[in-house]
């Protein structure tokens, strides 16, 4: 019987061969996983949830006068702070002497911003589209088709903000800014 001794090369080369693989799973893995991440869609990540943020003071808005403001906050990005970003804008509307409504500028429809169409007479003020025409009452409401002899394409009124006055000085409004998903008759928050 004739034994060979068992060639040491073999066992070099098969040990080279599986570290040869492990190294090219080991760079696949380090390249591959921040690759998915970002492909990943950010708009289906669950947006944070909003804080209230001071956005004017309570004596510099008129009774039945609509004011548009820009809502900031602090943003990160990656290794990036921006302190000041803008978030959005918002129309706010001060009722009576106590009460204010705040709404997005952002059109249920599509998104585009909304303007404020001004009259003198301030019972033909209305919040209007741009983009495709959607109409809105100063209360929020939007305006039926029959009003307005056309086409509103505009699922729903304008999406209402939650507002407070500022806990540390009430003389301040905050509110909780938020963004909506367009298209919906009801106005669902974008999670």
């Amino acid at each position: 019987m004739n034994h060979c001794p068992e060639d040491p090369k073999v066992e070099r080369r098969s040990f080279l061969k599986w570290a040869t693989h492990g190294l090219g799973a080991l760079f696949g893995a380090v390249l591959g996983i921040p690759a998915i991440a970002y492909l990943i869609d950010a708009r289906n990540r669950p947006a944070p949830t909003g804080d209230f943020k001071t956005v004017a003071r309570l004596s510099e808005l008129e009774i039945g006068v609509p004011k548009q403001v820009v809502v900031h906050d602090i943003r990160h990005d990656a290794w990036t702070l921006h302190p000041n970003d803008v978030v959005g804008r918002i129309w706010l509307i001060r009722r009576d002497r106590d009460r204010v409504d705040a709404y997005t500028t952002i059109c249920p429809h599509l998104g585009c911003s909304i303007n404020l169409q001004d009259s003198k007479d301030p019972k033909d003020r209305l919040f209007v589209c741009p983009c495709h025409g959607g109409t809105f009452q100063l209360s929020g409401e939007r305006v039926s088709e029959q009003k307005l002899g056309r086409r509103n394409p505009a699922p729903r009124g304008m999406d209402k903000l939650e507002i407070r006055p500022d806990p540390a000085n009430p003389e301040y409004l905050q509110v909780r800014y938020q963004n909506f998903i367009q298209g919906k008759e009801t106005a669902e928050p974008k999670t």
